[in-house]
């Protein structure tokens, strides 16, 4: 059975924050790609949720790779058959920022 995504508030606003970054630095290519991989990604997810990583000491939070610089942060909740999308990070950014989410 298929999982459903559910966006928390922080993972929407992070999200924008990637793509106006990649809409600065970056051609509408590269935007273009960030936008499928994260649907791709998204796809797998709802079949497989434990994909990811498990940064943290919560087993239900994981982190994922979407594209090199940019890593997505999610949570299965299995009883509800749902994975919330926490948030996106910068993958250069102070590992003690990513600590945050993943505790």
């Amino acid at each position: 059975m298929s999982y459903s995504i559910v966006w928390t508030k922080q993972g929407y606003t992070s999200f924008e924050s990637r793509i106006e970054y990649l809409t600065v630095h970056f051609a509408d290519r590269e935007i273009k790609n960030f936008r499928e991989r994260v649907r791709e990604y998204l796809d797998v997810l709802k079949e497989e949720p434990g994909i990811g990583k498990k940064p943290g000491k919560y087993k239900n939070v994981h982190i994922g790779l979407i594209i090199k610089p940019v890593s997505i942060i999610y949570r299965v909740k299995g009883l509800k058959k749902e994975i919330e999308i926490i948030s996106f990070i910068d993958n250069r950014q102070d590992p003690n920022k990513i600590k945050k989410y993943t505790k």
